[in-house]
């Protein structure tokens, strides 16, 4: 029975949220973007890769850190605490693109979480 609880926490997908970007911009973000948090959470050493999926034609997402932004997917390895965060944007590229687009960032574990459509 443990062995099967061990396997099922072993396996469980990374949980991840999204929130207003409050913290100061990152010297790697695009000053004109829609800036939200990304906060990645699960087992310590535990790896995904995220994907944007479901953005507007014209624009792109980027999961972005202090080093580097990464367009449209990121791969994650959580550190020692399990959880890491990222300023994830939506950059309208093209000014005939909509004014606004969403997103659903999922992982090949399963998780997902939705970015709401937010004017730019």
């Amino acid at each position: 029975m443990h062995a099967i609880l061990l396997a099922a926490a072993l396996s469980a997908p990374v949980h991840l949220t999204i929130a207003a970007w409050t913290a100061p911009p990152l010297p790697t973000a695009t000053q004109a973007a829609v800036k939200r948090e990304l906060t990645v959470s699960g087992r310590a050493g535990q790896s995904v890769r995220l994907r944007a999926t479901g953005v507007a034609h014209g624009w792109l997402a980027a999961f972005c850190t202090s080093r580097v932004c990464s367009p449209e997917s990121v791969d994650v390895t959580l550190p020692a605490s399990g959880r890491t965060s990222y300023e994830f944007e939506l950059i309208r590229q093209d000014p005939s693109a909509p004014n606004r687009s969403g997103a659903r960032i999922a992982g090949d574990d399963g998780s997902s979480v939705d970015v709401a459509p937010t004017p730019h």
